[in-house]
């Protein structure tokens, strides 16, 4: 039996989107979307209508039978296994993944990253500003002719239209097959890691998600510094309650374990401020989230909460760092180490932080905690 044709290719899964969203009926999931270019509110939109594409992994000039295998690929490899790496992942109970769990987990959710329309939408509007330059020095009989990417075009203005749609065709074949080159040498250099998953513990405060839900960023700029920087941090939101953290490459060894980490509103205001920044057109949250971003967003926006929450972060990091170091060079179980540790805990700002109240019964356990 040949295989469907599906030209409406979605870039971001709906079994991921449905996260974000509600139930309705036969199986349909509804989300809230903020257009961000007009300032608009899409009040319960199915999954289906969002996050898609005409064709945008269709193959050209392939036979009827193997122009959708991409679409195929990812319905199969990656839109199927998304639920089963989302349950690993927000199951506290798991703290270890085999390492083909964790090449999985790598594979299924950096996909995110390199599937998006993004960059080809970047190369097309690169594309659009040539042919708009070009062709203010079209010949008295209005022939184009100029040289782009060690390549000689002519054409005359009446196919202007026709030369667009072959760039972009162009520019669409070229995304195919270097993102898919990426994706996978991505994963691989990215297997050493160390994962995270941060739990929110303020159920009026949640996550939201976007069109182009992974980050990497420089640990220390907050910036894109590069695909292939060993100091960034890869961060995607898995639903309105965790958040997924991959590590950068030189703190890692290669390990299976999932760190698990509980986190307050602070933390949410800082990662959903990410996602906005890194959304293309669509901020997307379950049905009334969006506004309450918004909220939280304004509040801290206001003098005084601002400056209260910087000094805070500002502390709980230094303090953090300064724990992180001692461990580095002393050991977890050295009295150094400990000392920070209980001078954190007796701190307002550390005295709810579920991962070093763990950290202290660790301790305790082992017979180290006096």
């Amino acid at each position: 039996m040949a295989k469907n044709e599906p030209i409406k290719q979605h870039y971001i899964p709906r079994s991921y989107l449905k996260n974000f969203g509600v139930e309705g009926k036969n199986g349909n999931y509804f989300v809230d979307a903020y257009k961000l270019e007009d300032e608009f509110l899409l009040k319960q939109i199915s999954t289906k209508s969002i996050c898609f594409k005409k064709n945008l992994y269709t193959i050209p000039n392939a036979e009827v039978d193997r122009k959708y295998d991409l679409e195929h690929h990812y319905a199969e490899h990656v839109d199927s296994e998304f639920p089963k790496i989302y349950k690993l992942l927000v199951d506290e109970n798991v703290k270890v993944l085999t390492p083909e769990q964790k090449r999985q987990v790598l594979y299924v959710c950096l996909s995110l990253y390199f599937r998006t329309p993004r960059f080809l939408n970047h190369q097309n509007a690169f594309t659009d500003q040539i042919l708009d330059r070009m062709t203010l020095h079209a010949d008295e009989k209005g022939d184009v002719k100029f040289t782009f990417e060690e390549e000689r075009h002519e054409f005359n203005m009446k196919d202007i239209d026709k030369v667009r749609h072959e760039f972009k065709e162009r520019n669409r074949i070229k995304f195919l097959v270097q993102h898919l080159e990426k994706w996978k040498e991505f994963v691989d250099f990215k297997y050493d890691c160390t994962i995270n998953v941060h739990r929110i513990n303020d159920k009026n405060a949640p996550l939201i998600t976007c069109d182009n839900p992974v980050s990497i960023r420089g640990i220390k700029s907050t910036r894109f510094e590069g695909l292939f920087n060993p100091d960034s941090v890869i961060t995607l939101p898995l639903d309105t309650q965790y958040y997924l953290e991959i590590f950068p490459n030189n703190i890692a060894d290669g390990q299976t374990r999932i760190h698990r980490m509980v986190h307050d509103r602070d933390y949410v205001f800082t990662t959903n401020a990410i996602v906005q920044s890194n959304a293309e057109k669509l901020i997307i949250g379950k049905p009334g989230t969006i506004e309450t971003h918004f909220k939280i967003q304004s509040s801290y926006e206001d003098a005084e909460n601002a400056e209260e929450f910087v000094a805070k972060a500002k502390f709980k990091l230094e303090q953090m760092q300064k724990f992180d170091l001692l461990c580095r060079k002393k050991g977890f179980t050295s009295k150094e180490a400990i000392s920070q540790l209980k001078k954190m805990l007796s701190h307002k700002y550390f005295k709810d932080e579920d991962q070093l109240i763990n950290l202290k019964r660790l301790l305790t356990a082992s017979g180290h905690w006096h």
